[in-house]
């Protein structure tokens, strides 16, 4: 069963579904890449996807850690969100763009789900 599943994919604008139902949780990746439209030609050097909105739910005590994959980095991962129990951000006036050129990784230690809204602003 995928982990990931597309709400919506637009020129602007992606909204996904992500979520672990293991009992230890785990890693799930999105690559910048993925997010292309079949008709956008998608570049490396010029793509960023900023984080608008987050929604989720993990299990008491439980955590989800959101950041983005820096490969170039010894200690590999930047931007946390630290997320527990239930609950929603809404970036409304601003954008979370730190890092916005890196992949985005979301790992839990337990049963989760995320439904995260991004911004694609160029590269695509």
């Amino acid at each position: 069963m995928a982990e990931i599943h597309v709400l919506k994919n637009t020129e602007h604008e992606v909204v996904l579904k992500c979520y672990k139902t293991d009992s230890s949780g785990g890693i799930i990746d999105i690559l910048l890449a993925d997010l292309a439209l079949p008709d956008e030609t998608f570049d490396p050097a010029t793509a960023k996807v900023s984080v608008q909105e987050i929604y989720w739910g993990a299990k008491k005590d439980k955590q989800i850690d959101i950041t983005r994959v820096v490969p170039e980095d010894p200690n590999g991962v930047h931007g946390h969100y630290y997320l527990l129990n239930t609950g929603s951000y809404d970036f409304n006036g601003f954008v979370d763009d730190t890092y916005a050129s890196k992949d985005i990784r979301i790992i839990g230690d337990g049963p989760f789900h995320i439904i995260l809204k991004l911004k694609k602003t160029s590269g695509y």
